[in-house]
């Protein structure tokens, strides 16, 4: 994620945790002080009940703020997820676990028993959005839809304890400060050096590392796990450290719940680091270098789900030697823990464990066991064995992070997102039968990839229609504008998971804030696929919505490109084995406009229309439309357009008939270049029976489309088209006129002090219809009988219909009518002359042919005779 240098903001004093276990008097009461206490003496309260970051530039506001309604997880459309008190969850990047409290040996609820199996939510408290960091988050529920909140289990502090060290160059942990931390810590009342709230900030942080009381009630400690509370004291400075991604293992071998998280802050020697230590850390000074250098995971433990979490361990991951980049040696960003459960290859009590890493400077994906105990990899750097300790670059695809995993029936799945900062980017699934593979280290090209021991590309798991209304961004292509951070295990064995995800909003310092928003989602898993369902607020409890669809025959269906409006297909499916019939969808009106421009075959999106039980659900179908081709798209044709955009980008006619939705045809230009009436123009290598254009505008105002067609002398004609209003922008515009046949249009747009963006145009025509030809045989000839002349007239019928026949003389005409195939008709008409000049013969024949009347005609000429 980016780090974006801001001013300084104030740290409030968080409300008060609720712990559900009593602790030992005086650490419980430090406890309280760890999850609610200033980071810095003095800092100002805050109520912590409305949201308190302004909507800014960098970020949009969300589009709605109500509360999510109880008993459901809200849809991904802005609403606040607000905890049992009535304040927004603060729990970004995190992860949610089920533990049971008789095995954990807690009464997390509060309740008098130990019966209860509890959900556990930990993630980034962004109250400050990282400025500073305010550290980890934690909350519990026994229903995942109504959370109580713990408070920060692990938070970061603002106490100074850090040197240069004697060289000058780089930064250390000074132990005489350290110790002066410590001899407040143990102070029992106030006095002229140290405040009552400084005594209660201090003893909150050392707390957990104590390992002797000298007086326990007083909360005066005799010994630390002084290595711990060193490396604590810098590395969980909120100042200049990040906390990103926490994830939350419980440890059957050590009775411990651990948090794992990213770890990051900039290098021990970087200048800017070094000068502001030198300069002793001013909290409003944020020049610290960047944040996203040191690139470790953390791990903190504790007894109790409420903490405090002792860290105790920072450290960089497994790497093979020559493999990454010089000097970025185990590197790890975004990342995510997985637990297989009651898979016991490291410990015959613990499950085994994995970190999953973005490694390389975000390049290639990692997976290294943990150890035992969950505190760091089960081997040390790069005495990991490849392909048994860990993995390297795993994945068939590079520049992936955010990565979640879950397993389900023998397959472990994994989704990721892109490296774009707090942007969403488009999300890839994968799967693999084993969490390590035997990958192979490709050294120096970071565009290729080992030929095996990858996970398998599956593609985009999400789906939806993008233009659903009532669930916030429905569109799938980014995962319903979301980053994954976590797959929750509500029953591996029956395949029930949840998606959770983060909408990242960003703050005026670069960096996403409180105002960021969840996006849960279903899961449904079937024959080795994952899909993510964006079905809006939806209730855990409710089985149905963790299996798909399944159609009792294939969503298959046949139309006319006419019958858009009246097309609305029943259909039948089961769920689960329960079979719902007569459906019917509300499709998505991008597909539909797709679909219905032009004849093919396509594929609509939509969902489950009405108020049923499977109301809402996503549905997908085959639909081959008859009706006329797309000309614009046909070989050999051309398009232009008297003006195109060139500024910003360049966005031609041709942009306009390509098929393709994401690109456009624009007419947009700076300053004074719109232009208020532009042509477009599209040339056929054949004639075409033309009857209507459709487009899709999306930018700028057309008021009128006029529509012209070309001639055979190459003249342009108005065809009944013109100055029709198009319709609204986004959605499909259809301008009919009565069929003419040609080999070009014209589209004249109007677009007075603006201009249009055209992502997708076609013109709807059919070969022209040939007129049926009627084989007939014609012949004339002057005879000559008794010394006169007459004009003998044969016509032959060889086609396969009854012909009626008319043939013309000067001399006489004559009918006959239905002359059967293969007869004749035949007539001499007499001239009454003994000599005759040529004379012209009309033959004439005619037949209905496909309800249609035909006519044949043969005009013929008789030599002159004489016959005296």
């Amino acid at each position: 994620m980016p780090d974006d240098v801001a001013g300084p903001r104030p740290h409030p004093t968080a409300r008060p945790a609720r712990p559900r276990k009593r602790l030992a008097p005086t650490l419980a009461a430090a406890t309280a002080l760890v999850l609610g206490g200033s980071l810095a003496a003095g800092a100002p309260a805050t109520a912590g009940t409305a949201e308190t970051i302004a909507p800014t530039a960098t970020g949009l506001a969300p589009s709605a703020t109500e509360p999510a309604v109880s008993g459901t997880v809200p849809a991904p459309d802005g609403t606040v997820w607000n905890d049992a008190d009535g304040n927004p969850i603060k729990a970004h990047g995190g992860s949610v676990v089920s533990v049971h409290e008789a095995e954990v040996g807690l009464d997390i609820t509060g309740d008098g028993d130990t019966d209860d199996d509890v959900w556990l939510w930990y993630g980034e408290d962004k109250t400050h959005a990282t400025r500073p960091v305010d550290g980890v988050r934690g909350y519990w529920s026994t229903d995942l839809t109504t959370w109580h909140d713990m408070g920060r289990v692990l938070p970061s502090h603002q106490h100074f304890t850090l040197r240069v060290d004697g060289a000058g160059n780089a930064v250390e942990v000074d132990p005489a400060k350290l110790d002066a931390l410590k001899a407040v810590a143990n102070k029992t009342a106030p006095d002229a050096q140290s405040t009552q709230e400084d005594i209660d900030a201090a003893k909150a942080f050392v707390s957990p590392y104590v390992e002797t009381w000298a007086d326990e009630a007083a909360g005066v400690a005799a010994t630390y796990d002084e290595a711990a509370l060193a490396n604590a004291s810098y590395r969980l400075n909120g100042n200049i450290n990040i906390m990103e991604r926490p994830k939350m293992l419980w440890n059957a071998r050590t009775k411990k719940f651990v948090i794992i998280y990213h770890a990051d802050g900039p290098l021990a020697d970087n200048a800017d680091l070094v000068r502001w230590v030198r300069d002793s850390g001013d909290p409003a000074d944020q020049n610290v270098g960047s944040r996203y250098s040191r690139a470790e995971i953390g791990f903190a433990t504790s007894d109790t789900p409420w903490g405090p979490f002792k860290l105790v361990n920072t450290t960089k991951m497994n790497w093979a030697p020559g493999v990454p980049n010089a000097g970025r040696e185990g590197d790890s960003r975004d990342m995510t823990v997985f637990q297989d459960t009651d898979v016991h290859t490291v410990d015959p009590v613990a499950d085994d464990a994995y970190a999953v890493y973005s490694s390389e400077m975000n390049t290639w994906m990692y997976v290294s066991r943990l150890n035992a105990e969950y505190t760091g990899p089960l081997a040390e750097g790069d005495d990991a064995v490849l392909g048994e300790d860990f993995s390297n670059r795993v994945l068939p695809d590079y520049s992936r992070e955010a990565s979640s995993v879950f397993k389900h029936d023998g397959w472990y799945y994994m989704f990721t997102s892109g490296t774009d900062g707090w942007a969403s980017t488009p999300v890839v699934a994968y799967r693999s039968r084993s969490m390590i593979t035997p990958t192979e280290a490709v050294v120096g090209d970071n565009n290729r990839h080992p030929a095996n021991g990858q996970w398998e590309r599956l593609g985009n798991p999400c789906v939806g229609d993008p233009a659903r209304s009532g669930v916030g961004n429905a569109d799938p292509v980014e995962c319903f504008d979301s980053q994954p951070t976590f797959v929750i295990a509500l029953d591996q064995e029956a395949g029930r998971f949840a998606y959770m995800g983060d909408r990242w909003i960003t703050e005026s310092n670069g960096s996403a804030g409180e105002r960021s928003r969840y996006v849960w989602a279903p899961i449904q898993v079937r024959d080795g696929h994952a899909t993510v369902e964006n079905v809006g607020a939806w209730d855990p409890e409710n089985t149905t919505l963790f299996h798909p669809l399944e159609p009792v025959e294939p969503l298959e269906f046949t139309t006319h490109v006419d019958d858009r409006d009246a097309f609305a297909p029943t259909f039948d499916v089961t769920v689960d084995g329960q079979r719902y019939d007569g459906l019917t969808a509300d499709w998505s009106a991008r597909s539909l406009d797709a679909a219905f421009a032009t004849r093919g075959t396509h594929t609509l999106v939509g969902h489950v229309a009405g108020d049923g039980p499977l109301a809402g659900r996503y549905v997908s179908a085959t639909v081959h439309v008859d009706g006329p081709v797309d000309v614009c798209r046909e070989p050999g044709t051309r398009v232009s357009a008297s003006f195109h955009q060139t500024e910003w980008g360049t966005m031609p006619a041709a942009n306009a008939c390509d098929g393709n939705p994401s690109t456009a045809w624009s007419t947009w230009a700076g300053g004074t270049g719109k232009k208020d009436r532009v042509t477009f123009t599209v040339e056929a290598a054949e004639q075409w029976q033309l009857d209507a254009v459709r487009l899709t505008n999306t930018e700028g105002t057309i008021t009128g489309i006029t529509v012209e067609h070309r001639d055979a002398d190459g003249a342009w004609q108005p065809t009944t088209a013109s100055a029709v209003a198009p319709a609204a922008n986004g959605t499909l515009t259809t301008v009919p006129f009565d069929a003419v046949t040609s080999d070009a249009l014209r589209l004249t747009f109007d677009t007075p002090g603006s201009y249009l963006k055209i992502s997708e145009l076609t013109v709807a025509g059919t070969v022209p219809v040939a007129e049926p030809e009627l084989a007939v045989a014609a012949q004339a000839e002057v005879r000559c009988l008794a010394g006169r002349a007459y004009v003998a007239v044969r016509a032959t019928n060889d086609d396969d219909v009854p012909l009626d026949v008319t043939l013309t003389t000067p001399y006489g005409e004559r009918t006959a009518a239905d002359v059967a195939p293969g007869k004749n008709a035949y007539q001499a008409f007499a001239t009454r002359a003994v000599d005759v000049d040529e004379t012209a013969v009309t033959v004439t024949a005619s037949a209905v042919v496909d309800d249609r009347t035909v006519t044949a005609e043969h005009d013929l000429t008789t030599s002159a005779a004489t016959c005296g």
